[in-house]
């Protein structure tokens, strides 16, 4: 299947299917908040994506991908947990 093909049945079925929710975890440093930045960038053009990032203390992640241009600003939620988010 060539991907203009892949990319016309996916946006068939898409209709007919929940949100597909994508969770990104990993240690400090480890890239994760740049993951979700190129990850926006491929993608959003193409589909109606959010990005809801969450933090003990900050909403610092938000601030980044918002000043990186991955979203619009009201595409981008930072939650302050105060706690561990597992």
């Amino acid at each position: 299947m060539n991907p203009t093909t892949a990319y016309a049945t996916v946006a068939r079925r898409t209709k007919k299917l929940p949100p597909l929710r994508v969770g990104v975890g990993g240690p400090v440093g480890s890239g994760k908040t740049t993951l979700v930045e190129l990850l926006c960038k491929a993608m959003r053009d193409r589909w109606d994506l959010v990005v809801v990032t969450n933090d003990i203390y900050t909403k610092e992640d938000q601030r980044l991908l918002t000043v990186a241009g991955a979203l619009d600003a009201d595409r981008i939620m930072g939650v302050e947990t105060g706690g561990c988010p597992h």
